[in-house]
């Protein structure tokens, strides 16, 4: 196996990773984003028991840690959903009549699936810079960003960035490069691959850090890696998407930004208990269901909706346009 180098990855590979044309969604069919994004569907379908190639007809958050209902969330017509905290499920709850279920993060479950831990070896910081998307844009000084990154404790060097695919689209890699920062990324979110590809890089770190609280904060602590939130704020700006009110985004009013920042602040080396109460409303949600009754809610929630018969003549096509 080839030994992890913190050397990053060529601008080749990066582009190529985030590629959607080079993206492998699977074999089923894809009825909501939120359910198959990061390789959520896929762990969803192997921890229920679930063919690879049916497709999902109930709905997911798709981020860990926002415990706001978004409209989208509300406004499908997914036979159910499933959130990643009790507080959230009962909020969904007293606004819509949708079956709501509350279920450990789909990227955490294979982690626990497939035992990976923190190489015995692993050094230096893996830091992921707030990401944008292709309606909204994370602004902040990334060349002092970079120097604050490159001010961490010798301890915590090498340090290299973890980045978003539509950052790496946007042509934020580059000034990452040209600083002298390895660049690493999971790759296309919409690739089935995206979960093993994350943990390939986190689990080469000894710390993980970011300028913003995200998902990667719950992954971190719960496979036992400390972060920190350190580097140059970042603004968001909204440009359509209907989801959050547009232009300026202020996030840092919420509760959940403020709480994390006291938490996570500065340089931390350590995981402490208050890190762990933090992130465990969300890694381990009281509520959660058992792996056979998520079985249960997705096979229920084909057999009401789906239609084997067609299902199964699509992929054996799909099979047969392969081959060919």
């Amino acid at each position: 196996m080839k030994m992890f180098d913190y050397k990053g990855y060529s601008e080749e590979k990066l582009l190529e990773l985030c590629d959607d044309a080079k993206a492998n969604r699977g074999k089923a069919d894809w009825l909501y984003w939120p359910s198959e994004v990061y390789s959520f569907g896929r762990h969803y379908r192997k921890y229920a028991f679930y063919p690879s190639s049916l497709p999902l007809h109930i709905y997911s958050e798709h981020g860990v840690g926002n415990p706001k209902i978004a409209p989208h969330e509300l406004e499908n017509n997914a036979e159910a959903i499933f959130v990643f905290c009790e507080e959230k499920c009962s909020e969904y709850k007293k606004i819509s009549k949708k079956p709501c279920y509350v279920t450990v993060p789909p990227m955490i479950l294979y982690r626990r699936r497939k035992n990976i831990t923190q190489n015995k070896d692993a050094k230096g910081t893996i830091a992921f810079p707030s990401h944008s998307t292709p309606e909204i844009d994370s602004n902040f000084d990334i060349k002092k960003y970079i120097d604050d990154l490159k001010s961490l404790p010798q301890d915590m060097q090498p340090v290299c960035v973890c980045l978003h695919m539509h950052d790496i689209n946007k042509g934020q890699h580059k000034i990452f490069l040209e600083n002298n920062i390895p660049v690493y990324t999971a790759g296309n979110a919409f690739d089935v691959r995206y979960g093993r590809r994350f943990y390939n890089i986190l689990k080469n770190f000894k710390y993980s850090c970011s300028n913003l609280i995200g998902s990667y904060v719950y992954y971190s602590v719960e496979m036992g890696i400390p972060f920190s939130l350190f580097g140059v704020e970042c603004d968001y700006y909204n440009n359509s998407d209907p989801n959050i009110p547009l232009g300026e985004y202020e996030y840092k009013d919420s509760d959940l930004h403020k709480a994390g920042v006291r938490v996570f602040k500065g340089i931390n080396k350590e995981i402490n208990k208050e890190q762990i109460e933090f992130t465990k409303k969300f890694t381990c949600p009281k509520g959660a269901v058992s792996r056979y009754k998520l079985s249960f809610i997705l096979w229920s929630a084909y057999l009401k909706n789906g239609n084997l018969l067609k299902d199964s003549f699509r992929v054996l096509k799909k099979k047969l346009k392969h081959k060919l």
